[in-house]
C-alpha cells in the first residue's frame, strides 16, 4: 500500500519519453539492468508464442504445483517481510488461487484457434499480448504473483513484476518458484522475471519502456492510476470501500457470522472486505448484539477519537494499520479492548472525508450505520461506495428477491453480492462456483479501469476473428391456408368455423373493403357464407384507392366497436393492405405509421420490432378479387400518409387464410386486367434476379411468368374463364414469389411516383419495368446488391434464364435480355398500356420539380436493398429521367463494351 504522498505523486507525474539504457544506478538496480531484463523477456516471449496448446498446459499445471508446494513458506515469508495479514490465511489464499485457477482454467484454449464454428463461418485465433508488467501489492504480496504468473503462462505471455517495496522479497520468491518450474517444463528462458529492489522511478521506466505491451496494476490507488497514464493498455484495479445491507428479511446469525468471516479474513487486507455494514432500524440492536457476540468491539467518545485519528493520516488511509490485528491496532492508536476481540467497530451516520470511518480500511476495524427504510439503507450504501470505492464491491444480506435486484440496480459496483462473505467470494469460486477465480478485480469505468470483470487469462490474450462467406438461412412462409380453383370460397369459409382444440370457434367477422365490392354484390355474397355458418357479420366499406393512415386507423375503430376474432380482407390490394394494418393498429392503438414502417437492412435486425399479431383477431382472410397484387399471401402493406408511401413489411402481417377463387374476377374491367396483370409479371421479375431469390422462390416466378406471357393478353382482350383463372393463379405464385425473395427498384420507384402523381401502381411498374432492366443487366455494376448467397452480379443470366422460359432464343445472354424486354414491350402494347409517363399523362415540369426527392426517397424504399445492383440516387434519377420520355439508359450505365460494339456491328 502507497502512502498518500507517493500516491499523489504517482498519480500527478507526467508520461516522460523512454530514456535509452544508461549506467545510471536507482538503490540496488541500473537502467541498464532492467533494459536487459526486458530485452530477455521479449526474446522470450517471441519464442514463447509458437508454443502450442499442448505444452503450454503442461507447463500451466507444473508452475501451479510447483507453487502449491511452497504455499506455506511463501505464506510464513510474506508476514515476516510486511508485517501484514495472517500467515494461516495467505497459506490459504495462496492454495485457493493456485487450486481455483487450475479448476477454472487449465482446459481452457488459449493458443492457436481457440474456437470454430463452421455452421457460422467463424474461426477464433488466440495470441498472446504481451510481454506484460504486473504490478504486485503488499496486502496479497505472493499470491498475486502466483495467479498472475499463471495466467501469464497460460496465455504465452512473458512478464515482468514490479513488486510493492515492502513486499519485494517475497514477490520475488514467488516469481522464482514459478519461472523455475516453468522453465523445467519446457518454457523460455526467462519468461518470467522480477525488479529485485524496486522504486517508484525504476517501476515507471518498465511501464514506459516499449517493450512492455500491457500492464496489469494491482496495488494502490496512485500506482494504478500511474500504469494508465503511460499511454499503454493497462489492466488494473481501484480503491475498494466495500458496503454491506442488511435488511429485516436476512437471516442474521448467517449475515453477522459472514461479515465477521470477512472482516478478519487476513486481517482484512482484501480490497474487497467489508468496510461499513448499514443496518436497517428495527433490526439494528439485535444485530449489533450478534456482532458483539462474535468478537466485533463496539468503540465510542475519546477512544473512537483516537482510532479515527490513528486510522486516516493526511486525508489517506494509514499504511501501519493496514493487516494488522485488532489487537495490534488497538495497541498502537492508545486504547483497550477486550482480549477475545477480533474486529473494532464503531456507529457513525455520516459519510465523506470528514468522517474517518467512511473510508477503506483494509484491517479489522468496522463501522456500522442504521436506516429507518429499506431505500434509506439501500441509499446510504451507494453513497459508501461513492465515496472512496466506485466500481468495486457491495453486498446485501436479505431473503428478498426484489431487495437484492433493486440493491444490485442501485449501487455503482460492479461486484455485487448476497448473503456471502464478501472478501472470500470476491476472489471467486468459494460460495459461487461461477465468479471467475482472480486477485484483480476490475471496477471499470465507475472507478476508472478498463475491465469491470474479474481479470481472467481471457483478458490477456488478443482474439483474432476470421470469419468466412457464411449464406444465410432462407425460409418459405406462405399462409398456413391456401384454397384455390374457381368457386372454391363457399368451402373454404365454412373451414372458419371449425373449432380449435378444446371446442371453442370463432363467431364474429368483419370484412374490410370498399364500396365497389359492396355494389358488385361480392360482399353480400362473402357476408351470407359467413351467416349461413353461424358468423355475426360487421362490414367496413370505407377503404379507398391507397389506404391511408386516416382509413387504417377509422377500421381499427369500427374493430374496437365491433370485436371480431375473424378479419376478412376482400378486393383488390387495396382492401387487402388496408385489413393487414387494420389489425396491426387494432391491437396495437399505440403503434405508430413510421414505426411501424420504419426501414431495415436486416429482416432479423430491425431497429423498430414489428408489434405482434393475433391477440384480438385469430385469423386474418385475404379473398383477391384482382389478380395482380399478390397481397393475399405476403407479409407487405402499402399505407400511404399525406404524399408518402410506407411499405410494411412484417411476416406477422401474412395472412392465415388466402382464398383464390377467379369467380370474382369475371367482370374486371380492361384496364385493372392489364395493370394488375403486368403488376402480377414485375412482382415475379423482381423476385426472379433478387439477391435473396432461391431455388424455390424461382420456382414459382418462372411459373408466374409463363402463365402470365401465355394468358394475360386472353384475360386482357377476351376475358376467358380459363385465361382469367390462370392470371389470378398466376398472380398469386408470383406473390409467394416475391413475399419469400423481395422486390427490387422497379418498386421502389413506383412507389414514389405513384405518392407524387396518383398513377396506377401496375402501369407506373410496367413503364419503368424495361428501364430498369437494362440498370441491372451488366456484368460490371457500380455496386452489386449484397447478400451471402449473391455471389457475383447475376442478374443478366437471370433476366436470360426467364427469357429462355418463355420460348425466346439467343446466342448469349446480352441478346437473351434484349428479346426478353422485346417481348415485354410487345406485351404492354397489347394491353395498351403507355410506354412513358410523358404518354401516362404526367406533367414534365411537376415531374422533373419533385425527380431529386424521388430518387432519393426510392433509395430508401424497403425494397431497394434486395435488388441485385445497388443503387446510387444519381442512377436512380437517372432512370427517372428516361422512363419520362422513353429515352435510353446512357450506355455507360448499364452495356457492357464489347457486347454494345459486338451488338452495333451485327446491326
Amino acid at each position: 500500500m502507497l502512502s498518500s504522498r507517493h500516491a499523489v505523486a504517482m498519480a500527478t507525474r507526467r508520461t516522460r519519453m523512454y530514456i535509452p539504457a544508461s549506467k545510471r544506478f536507482i538503490g540496488n538496480d541500473s537502467i541498464k539492468s532492467i533494459d536487459e531484463k526486458i530485452q530477455r523477456i521479449q526474446e522470450a516471449q517471441a519464442m514463447f508464442a509458437t508454443y502450442d496448446q499442448k505444452t503450454v498446459d503442461h507447463i500451466f499445471r507444473q508452475v501451479a504445483h510447483a507453487a502449491n508446494k511452497q504455499r506455506v513458506p511463501l505464506a510464513k515469508l510474506a508476514v515476516e517481510e510486511t508485517r501484514m495479514g495472517l500467515m494461516e490465511d495467505k497459506v490459504i489464499k495462496n492454495g485457493v488461487v493456485i487450486e481455483t485457477s487450475v479448476s477454472a482454467y487449465a482446459d481452457m484454449k488459449t493458443c492457436g484457434i481457440i474456437d470454430r464454428d463452421i455452421e457460422r463461418g467463424l474461426i477464433k485465433i488466440a495470441t498472446p499480448v504481451g510481454p506484460l508488467a504486473c504490478i504486485t501489492p503488499c496486502t496479497n504480496p505472493t499470491s498475486t504473483v502466483i495467479i498472475k504468473s499463471l495466467f501469464a503462462l497460460k496465455t504465452r505471455n512473458a512478464a515482468i513484476f514490479l513488486p510493492h517495496p515492502r513486499a519485494s522479497a517475497c514477490s520475488h520468491e514467488a516469481m522464482r518458484i514459478c519461472r523455475d518450474a516453468a522453465v523445467a517444463a519446457g518454457a523460455p528462458p526467462n519468461v518470467l522475471d522480477c525488479v529485485e529492489h524496486p522504486t517508484l522511478e525504476l517501476n515507471r521506466h518498465v511501464m514506459d519502456h516499449p517493450g512492455i505491451k500491457l500492464i496489469v496494476a494491482t496495488g494502490g490507488p496512485g500506482m494504478v492510476k500511474a500504469s494508465y497514464s503511460t499511454g499503454k493498455p493497462a489492466l488494473g484495479v481501484g480503491a475498494g470501500n466495500a458496503s454491506v445491507l442488511v435488511d429485516d428479511t436476512a437471516d442474521l446469525k448467517m449475515a453477522a457470522s459472514s461479515i465477521v468471516m470477512g472482516k478478519t479474513f487476513d486481517n482484512g487486507v482484501i480490497c474487497a472486505s467489508e468496510q461499513s455494514t448499514v443496518v436497517i432500524e428495527s433490526i439494528f440492536e439485535e444485530f449489533k448484539s450478534l456482532l458483539q457476540k462474535r468478537g466485533v468491539h463496539f468503540v465510542y467518545g475519546e477512544e473512537r477519537k483516537k482510532l479515527g485519528e490513528f486510522l486516516i493520516k493526511n486525508g489517506a488511509i494509514n499504511p501501519d494499520i493496514v493487516g494488522q490485528s485488532a489487537q495490534t491496532i488497538a495497541q498502537k492508536c492508545g486504547i483497550k479492548i477486550p482480549s477475545d476481540a477480533v474486529v473494532i467497530a464503531t456507529e457513525a451516520s455520516e459519510v465523506g472525508p470528514h468522517e474517518p470511518f467512511s473510508f477503506e480500511k483494509l484491517s479489522p476495524v468496522m463501522t456500522l450505520y442504521r436506516a429507518p427504510t429499506f431505500n434509506e439503507a439501500k441509499d446510504l450504501c451507494a453513497s459508501i461506495v461513492h465515496f472512496g470505492g466506485e466500481g468495486h464491491t457491495a453486498v446485501i444480506h436479505s431473503n428478498d428477491e426484489n431487495r437484492i435486484a433493486a440493491f444490485a440496480a442501485a449501487m455503482p459496483a460492479h461486484h455485487l453480492f448476497a448473503n456471502v462473505p464478501s472478501s472470500i467470494a470476491a476472489v471467486g469460486t468459494a460460495f459461487n462456483f461461477n465468479v471467475p477465480p482472480s486477485l484483480t478485480l476490475g471496477v471499470g469505468t465507475t472507478g476508472g479501469s478498463s475491465i469491470a470483470t474479474n481479470m481472467t487469462p481471457a483478458s490477456l490474450i488478443n482474439v483474432k476473428l476470421m470469419a468466412s462467406r457464411q449464406e444465410h438461412m432462407e425460409w418459405m412462409k406462405t399462409p398456413p391456408n391456401l384454397y384455390f380453383n374457381r368457386n372454391c370460397t363457399r368451402e373454404a369459409i365454412a373451414d372458419l368455423a371449425k373449432p380449435y382444440p378444446g371446442g371453442k370457434r370463432d363467431t364474429r367477422a368483419m370484412i374490410v373493403t370498399d364500396r365497389a365490392m359492396v355494389e358488385f354484390g361480392y360482399c353480400a355474397k362473402v357476408q351470407q357464407m359467413l351467416e349461413q355458418i353461424g358468423f355475426k357479420v360487421a362490414v367496413f366499406d370505407d377503404v379507398t384507392p391507397d389506404p391511408t393512415i386516416e382509413c387504417v386507423r377509422a377500421g381499427a375503430a369500427a374493430c374496437e366497436q365491433f370485436k371480431p376474432e375473424v378479419l376478412i380482407g376482400l378486393g383488390g390490394g387495396s382492401p387487402m393492405d388496408a385489413a393487414k394494418g387494420i389489425r396491426v393498429f387494432y391491437e396495437h392503438p399505440e403503434a405508430k405509421l413510421e414505426d411501424v414502417g420504419a426501414r431495415f437492412i436486416e429482416l432479423r435486425k430491425r431497429t423498430c420490432p414489428f408489434p405482434d399479431t393475433g391477440s384480438k383477431v385469430h385469423k386474418l382472410v385475404c379473398i383477391p378479387t384482382t389478380s395482380g397484387t399478390g397481397s393475399e399471401v405476403t407479409p407487405f402493406a402499402v399505407i400511404t400518409e399525406g404524399t408518402h408511401k410506407y411499405p410494411l413489411f412484417s411476416y406477422r402481417m401474412t395472412p392465415d387464410v388466402a382464398i383464390v377463387d377467379s369467380a370474382f374476377c369475371d367482370n374486371l374491367p380492361k384496364s385493372l386486367v392489364a395493370n394488375a396483370g403486368v403488376d402480377a409479371l414485375v412482382h415475379a421479375i423482381e423476385a426472379y434476379v433478387s439477391v435473396a431469390s432461391n431455388d424455390f422462390t424461382k420456382a414459382h416466378a418462372t411459373r408466374a411468368v409463363k402463365l402470365l406471357f401465355e394468358y394475360l393478353p386472353e384475360s386482357y382482350k377476351n376475358g376467358t374463364i380459363r385465361a382469367r383463372e390462370m392470371v389470378h393463379h398466376a398472380s398469386t405464385i408470383a406473390g409467394i414469389a416475391f413475399a419469400n425473395s423481395f422486390l427490387g427498384i422497379t418498386h421502389s420507384l413506383s412507389h414514389q411516383i405513384g405518392g407524387a402523381f396518383h398513377t396506377p401502381h401496375g402501369m407506373t411498374n410496367a413503364i419503368l419495368m424495361e428501364h430498369v432492366i437494362d440498370y441491372n443487366a451488366v456484368d460490371a455494376p457500380t455496386r452489386m446488391g449484397v447478400y451471402p448467397q449473391y455471389t457475383h452480379p447475376l442478374a443478366k443470366q437471370r433476366y436470360a434464364e426467364l427469357a429462355r422460359a418463355i420460348g425466346c432464343t439467343g446466342n448469349s445472354d446480352y441478346e437473351l435480355v434484349q428479346k426478353f424486354k422485346q417481348r415485354i414491350s410487345e406485351l404492354k402494347k397489347s394491353l395498351d398500356i403507355p410506354a412513358t409517363f410523358a404518354e401516362a399523362g404526367i406533367n414534365k415540369d411537376a415531374y422533373y420539380k419533385v425527380i431529386d426527392s424521388l430518387a432519393e426517397h426510392a433509395f430508401d424504399d424497403q425494397c431497394t436493398p434486395a435488388n441485385p445492383r445497388f443503387p446510387l440516387v444519381p442512377e436512380l434519377r437517372h432512370i427517372l429521367e428516361c422512363a419520362y420520355d422513353g429515352q435510353p439508359l446512357s450506355s455507360r450505365m448499364y452495356l457492357e463494351p464489347k457486347e454494345a460494339d459486338a451488338a452495333k456491328t451485327k446491326a
